[in-house]
């Protein structure tokens, strides 16, 4: 019974730690996906959205090139720098790559950290398609 106190501090500060999902757990049915057609219309409609791409800077200067006023941010320095994201906090932020992996995990990076971020199906491939 001594020890109940010491536990019950124990076991709080583990749960209080446990608040956030590990990024591994977050389906991808847990943050939403945008087609490039609702991306083109937002963009059209000048909506208050960020397009944050998430390939290396070889790829956005590469031959899928990328969509003009987009912001490089690289998935391998997303989760050390996404405090530089902190001022667009009130925007929507269309998570771009390749292909769409990336930027599902750059989407689930963003919302663990408290971003209203979607995820572009199909990323460049796809846009540079239906250019």
């Amino acid at each position: 019974m001594k020890y109940l106190p010491a536990i019950y501090v124990i076991a709080s500060l583990f749960l209080g730690s446990c608040n956030q999902k590990p990024i591994e757990q977050t389906s991808v049915k847990e943050f939403p996906n945008i087609k490039i057609a609702d991306v083109q219309k937002k963009i059209n409609a000048k909506n208050n959205i960020l397009l944050l791409d998430v390939r290396t800077a070889t790829e956005f200067e590469g031959p899928l090139s990328h969509i003009a006023g987009a912001v490089l941010l690289p998935i391998q320095e997303l989760e050390q720098r996404v405090d530089e994201l902190n001022e667009h906090k009130e925007k929507e932020i269309i998570v771009i790559c390749r292909s769409g992996n990336r930027s599902q995990t750059g989407t689930r990076i963003l919302i663990s950290h408290g971003f209203n971020a979607v995820n572009m199906l199909g990323g460049m491939k796809a846009w540079n398609d239906l250019q």
